[in-house]
Formats: structure tokens, C-alpha cells, sequence
């Protein structure tokens, strides 16, 4: 047997964490993922503070966020669907937000909005409606594809918000930058799952940007701070180890320019 019991230490008092872990794997943002061998996945921002492999007891101590003034609003896309995707006829749906943290402000307003969608380098402007005192782009039963939907508003600063969705299935070629003055893209399309990595890449004007910060959220945090925060590689690159269901949101900032990706997931 080679699984460990893991403890916290939360100010100065041990408490159980997690029984017979047999995974655990510290994340570049100070989060640690654990995993036991009944397949419970825990996440937690700690540190490891002492190993007692011979009777099977780990123990971490809790690390506190810091806190953070940074709070300036951003756009992002959400598809109104609860699968990861859409089936071919079906209606597809998308909300626009504004906020922080994928936490929707209702009192945000917005200045002057345009969306596009691209598929296979074709690229369309596409409607904004309000719905149900929401922000809603409806493209209708027609669309199929790998789609590349993004929204702009200008402003006082510049936001771009961009989903990729994939309207049926196998649609796994490879998806080309839009252009975008400040773009996230993934590297490799394929279904996100929890529990692998997911690399994506900053562009500045079509080009790699190193050294970007890239804040990374999901739809059920509870934390007011983005819960992750990445840096670019040389390549403009940089990998999250994916510990959460649901969607999850990358934001990076340059200038004036503010730019989200949302990636959709099944689970």
C-alpha cells in the first residue's frame, strides 16, 4: 500500500484532508491537486510541509491568498449549452457578461459592441440582442463547424472576449488567430478534460507576447481573486493542470487592451 492520508495545517491545527491519496501534484500557482485512490480530487493552495511516507500521513500547510487591488472589468462568452458543445440543428446560444472573475456584475454598462464569428478563415459580424435583460448572439440552427465567435467593445478601454465552439462533432482541425490586437488561442484543439493540462498561447498583433500575466478562473470558484495566474514562456506559451467541472476563463492584459478566452468544457 502506498497511499497516504493528508492533513492541512490551518493556524496551527491539523485537520484531515483527504484519505488514501495516492496523486498529488503542486501546480506553478501554488495550488496542490489530490487524488485518492477512490478517484476524490481535492485542490487546495498550500505547501507541503513534512512527508511521513512510513505511516502514511502527509501534511500540508494552508497558504492564504494574497490580497489584490485589481479588479478591472472584462467581457466573456459563455454558450448556452451544457455539454461542451452543440449538436448540429440545434439553436446555438451564447451570453455576453461583464464582470470579474466570471462573477457578473448587473450593473455594468456597456459602450459599443460588435461581434464576429470566423469559420475556416471566413469571418462574419453577427448580432447582439438583448434577451431576458441579457446579452444574448443567437446563430441560429444553420451553424456547423469549429467556430470562432468573439466580441469587441470599444471604449475607454479596448475588450475583446473570444470562445471557440464546436457545433457537432470531430471537428478537430487546427484554428488560425483572428487577428486580434491582444489574442489568446489554444495551441492544440482537442476536448478539455479535468485532471490534463491545457496549453494556450498570447499573441500581440499576430505575434508570440512572452512574459504575459494570464490570469485562469472557472465558472465554480469561490474565491474573488482569480484563483490562478500564469507567465508566458518565450513562445508567448503557458500550461494550466485543469482541477475543475465547467468552464474555465483565461484573461490577459497589455495597455489598454483587455482579452479573454473561455474554454468550454463537458466536465
Amino acid at each position: 500500500m502506498c497511499e497516504s492520508n493528508v492533513y492541512i495545517d490551518r493556524e496551527g491545527k491539523e485537520e484531515l484532508l483527504l484519505e488514501s491519496v495516492d496523486r498529488i501534484i503542486p501546480g506553478e500557482d501554488g495550488t496542490i491537486f489530490l487524488e485518492s485512490i477512490f478517484g476524490e480530487r481535492k485542490v487546495v493552495k498550500a505547501r507541503i510541509r513534512e512527508m511521513e511516507l512510513v505511516h502514511h500521513r502527509i501534511i500540508l500547510e494552508e497558504v492564504r491568498n494574497p490580497v489584490l487591488s485589481d479588479y478591472s472589468q472584462e467581457i466573456w462568452l459563455e454558450p448556452m449549452t451544457d455539454h461542451g458543445h452543440f449538436h448540429g440543428g440545434e439553436e446555438v446560444r451564447l451570453e455576453l457578461f461583464k464582470g470579474y472573475n466570471m462573477k457578473p456584475d448587473c450593473k455594468a454598462s456597456f459602450d459599443e459592441l460588435k461581434a464576429f464569428v470566423a469559420n475556416d478563415g471566413l469571418v462574419s459580424e453577427v448580432q447582439i440582442k438583448e434577451h431576458h435583460e441579457n446579452l444574448e448572439i443567437n446563430l441560429g440552427q444553420e451553424a456547423d463547424g469549429l467556430l470562432q465567435i468573439y466580441v469587441k467593445e470599444s471604449g475607454a478601454k479596448e475588450l475583446y472576449a473570444k470562445v471557440v465552439m464546436e457545433i457537432g462533432h470531430h471537428h478537430h482541425h487546427g484554428l488560425k488567430p483572428l487577428g486580434l490586437p491582444l489574442e489568446i488561442i489554444p495551441v492544440d484543439y482537442s476536448h478539455a478534460r479535468m485532471g490534463e493540462n491545457y496549453e494556450i498561447q498570447v499573441l500581440k498583433d499576430g505575434q508570440p507576447l512572452p512574459g504575459a500575466n494570464v490570469k485562469v478562473t472557472y465558472a465554480s470558484t469561490k474565491n474573488r481573486e482569480y484563483p490562478h495566474r500564469l507567465t508566458t514562456n518565450e513562445d508567448g506559451r503557458a500550461k494550466i493542470f485543469l482541477t475543475a467541472r465547467g468552464n474555465y476563463l483565461f484573461t490577459v492584459q497589455e495597455n489598454n487592451i483587455s482579452s479573454t478566452y473561455t474554454l468550454v468544457k463537458s466536465f
